[in-house]
């Protein structure tokens, strides 16, 4: 496997140094930024777009967190644990829900605004698989713009925190097993970013899907980065699959919230029918890989490529159970503004007509293999977020606990590299470089890319089967092989190259998991299997 993907030499490179390269600007980006700034840490904090890019900016639904009276960690730590299906790590999931509270109170001190009830408490909605109302959230439906908004305030007044936008993190400087900073594409210049620590928070991976709620620098970048550096990856093979998704001709990244299922919203298939009732027993807040694939099977039936979700039964006598405790009259526009927002652009009033949905890729339980500090199997290298597995999510994230996460882990991450910062060293002294691979062919990028997007849509979905997935390989290998030996200069070729090696990851971890749990469902083998509870990892081993 190709180890670098660009020529360079840093001897020759323009260099930015800091204590900490911080690649990636959502929750878990910012909160490491901030916490390692507080512990008087430089941080550079490289952003491949724009700083407000990033898929905390589109989180809708909330954060879970155990603030009301009838809740305790305790109850939220099982409702965690029972949604990974028996892959969520107990210890990690404890730190979780014991430290999440905090956090959020953190943010509130510093200017984050949540919703609230006429008593002055948090207004506190429920999402699929939790037993409590639980859910933090911001303006009805814009949570993770209010999180952003307020870690972006907080980080760009704080004096030792730096911004690069613009910044297409390339490659890992890797040397003796430790980390000492990444080589980019900075506005067009080939640049080193040389730090004592680094932390990869680079998001999800649903750009390598034709259906996605994520935003275009959501390609699995930070995984395939990693992975080429000789970092160890895990449960790659557990994509979770949103269930309700706008479902309009070249509608936008769009999801309807799983809160608005909370407030007891319900879904029909084409016939009108109602139908989560006989499939499970928590009918539209069941776990999300069962939603998901109960849709899909609706679908199916139907020869149709949408379902609905009925929003205009909350606040009435018709609402699911769990919308029983919305006052009666309240309107879904009145709880969801920008959805309604989103919607009216496209003709539909949710508080008069049901919304066509559909599942699409929404987010990766697996990536990067870190502890419970952020750590990875390599020295001054560490993960955050999205991009990482600690262990929280298990096989099928809960709803909501992805900001959480975000908040614990990015800031835990921090306090780590203070602690270590003593021992670590930006390894000036040493140099890297990479020569001699060719100027890639006149290849039509986007063309690839779509070719990519559709055949994991098909063998990699929600549905899965030996000759699918078998078939993907063969093709993403064929793909990978092509471009062996050519440089990547350009985001759109770097951006394909990374999709190629994180689909490659999943799809050879779905072929080794015969079985199906949370969110991997093989129709070959459709039953759990207790010799298949167990974590599926990959490295792979490079002489730097």
């Amino acid at each position: 496997m190709q180890r670098y993907l660009m020529n360079f030499s840093t001897k020759d490179m323009p260099v930015m140094r800091s204590d900490v390269l911080i690649v990636g600007s959502g929750v878990a980006g910012l909160s490491a930024a901030w916490a390692a700034a507080k512990k008087g840490l430089s941080v550079l904090v490289a952003v491949r777009d724009e700083v407000t890019d990033s898929n905390t900016n589109k989180a809708q639904g909330g954060i879970a967190a155990s603030f009301g009276e009838d809740d305790n960690p305790e109850l939220h730590l099982k409702d965690t644990l029972v949604a990974g299906a028996g892959l969520s790590d107990e210890n990690i999931s404890r730190i979780t829900v014991t430290e999440g509270p905090e956090r959020i109170k953190e943010l509130m001190e510093n200017g984050a605004v949540f919703d609230r009830n006429a008593d002055g408490s948090l207004a506190l909605g429920r999402e699929g698989c939790h037993c409590r109302n639980r859910i933090v959230h911001a303006k009805g439906d814009a949570t993770g713009a209010e999180v952003a908004r307020s870690l972006i305030e907080i980080t760009r007044v704080e004096p030792l925190i730096r911004f690069v936008e613009h910044t297409y993190v390339v490659d890992l400087l890797i040397s003796d097993g430790r980390c000492y900073g990444a080589v980019a594409i900075h506005e067009g210049q080939k640049v080193q970013l040389r730090a004592k620590a680094v932390v990869i928070a680079t998001g999800g991976l649903g750009r390598i899907f034709c259906h996605t709620t994520n935003p275009e620098g959501a390609t699995g970048s930070g995984a395939a980065l990693c992975y080429r550096a000789g970092a160890e990856v895990e449960d790659m093979e557990f994509v979770q699959f949103h269930p309700t998704a706008l479902a309009f001709p070249d509608c936008p990244n769009f999801l309807i919230s799983e809160a608005v299922r909370g407030a007891g919203a319900i879904l029909r298939n084409m016939k009108g029918e109602r139908f989560m009732p006989k499939y499970h027993e928590m009918a539209e807040l069941a776990p999300r890989d069962v939603v998901a694939r109960c849709i899909f099977k609706e679908m199916q039936e139907a020869g149709s490529d949408h379902i609905y979700i009925d929003a205009t039964v909350i606040g009435t006598d018709q609402c699911s159970d769990a919308g029983k405790t919305v006052p009666k009259g309240k309107k879904a526009s009145e709880l969801f503004p920008m959805i309604a927002e989103t919607c009216r652009e496209y003709g539909i009033d949710i508080d008069k007509e049901p919304v066509p949905i559909a599942p699409a890729a929404h987010y990766m339980m697996g990536g990067v293999k870190t502890d419970e500090m952020g750590r990875t199997n390599i020295k001054g290298l560490y993960a955050a977020g999205e991009a990482a597995c600690t262990g929280l999510q298990g096989a099928n994230r809960l709803a909501s606990n992805s900001l959480l996460e975000g908040l614990v882990f990015g800031r835990r991450a921090a306090l780590d590299i203070s602690d270590r910062i003593d021992a670590l060293g930006d390894g000036m002294g040493l140099s890297w470089s990479s020569g001699g691979l060719r100027h890639v062919a006149d290849d039509d990028t986007k063309k690839e890319t779509v070719k990519l997007q559709q055949l994991m849509e098909k063998d990699l979905g929600i549905r899965r089967n030996r000759d699918g997935i078998q078939e993907a390989i063969d093709v993403l290998e064929n793909m990978q092989e092509h471009y062996a030996g050519f440089e990547a200069e350009k985001y759109d070729m770097l951006d394909l190259r990374g999709r190629i090696q994180t689909s490659l990851l999943i799809a050879k971890a779905a072929l080794r998991r015969e079985e199906s749990r949370g969110a991997h469902y093989r129709s070959d083998f459709p039953e759990k299997n207790d010799k298949w509870k167990k974590h599926i990892s990959d490295s792979i081993s490079f002489s730097d």
